[in-house]
This record gives structure tokens, sequence and C-alpha cells, in this order.
């Protein structure tokens, strides 16, 4: 078993990398689609910098990939995250996500 994740830990959620939409903005958009806790499915678009792996215009899509996330609150077995990076709506509101907290790492350090 891994390193225990928490409540304001970094972590990455696996997701897949489905395709390459625009170089711009630098360093390129990509579409990213993962399914939560309860099976419902999730797009999102952002930089490849926001995403692991060397996502690039030439890579074979789709390829795995993960979401650099932070742990807003663990309930049992599931895990409330948001993405710092990636925010919308009048509020700036960070989009949250239920996942399993077993499918988490923790955040690489490079």
């Amino acid at each position: 078993m891994g390193p225990s994740l928490g409540e304001g830990d970094g972590c990455e959620l696996p997701a897949t990398a489905v395709c390459w939409l625009t170089d711009d903005p630098q360093p390129g958009l990509v579409l990213v689609e993962f399914a939560d806790a309860y099976d419902r499915p999730h797009q999102l678009v952002g930089k490849t910098a926001y995403f692991t792996g060397d996502l690039l215009s030439t890579s074979d899509y789709p390829c795995p990939t993960s979401i650099q996330c932070t742990i807003e609150d663990v309930t049992d077995d599931i895990a409330t995250v948001s993405t710092w990076w990636l925010e919308g709506g009048p509020n700036d509101t960070r989009f949250v996500f239920d996942v399993w907290l077993d499918t988490l790492r923790p955040t690489a350090d490079i």
C-alpha cells in the first residue's frame, strides 16, 4: 500500500488524454477524460503542463495521463478533489469531483 493521502494533499488522478486540440496557447491544449466515483464521465481541457506524461501534438491518442488536483475532503473511501489550475464561473469556483481515494497517487516530485 502506498503513502496515505489526506485533506490538503496534492495528488494525481489517472485519466486518458483523448486528443490534441491546439498549439495555441503554448504549451498546447489537450482533451482529457475520466470517470468519477459514481461512473459519471467528465472531460477537461487544459494545457499539457497540467497533466502528466509527454503529451505532444504528435503523440498517439488516446493515451494515459493524470490530472493534477488537491484533496479537499475524504469520507470513507471517497475523496473530493479540486483542480487548482482550472477555475470558472462568476466567483472563479474550482471544479470539484468525487473519486475513489485508492485511485489517487501522490504528486510526483520532479
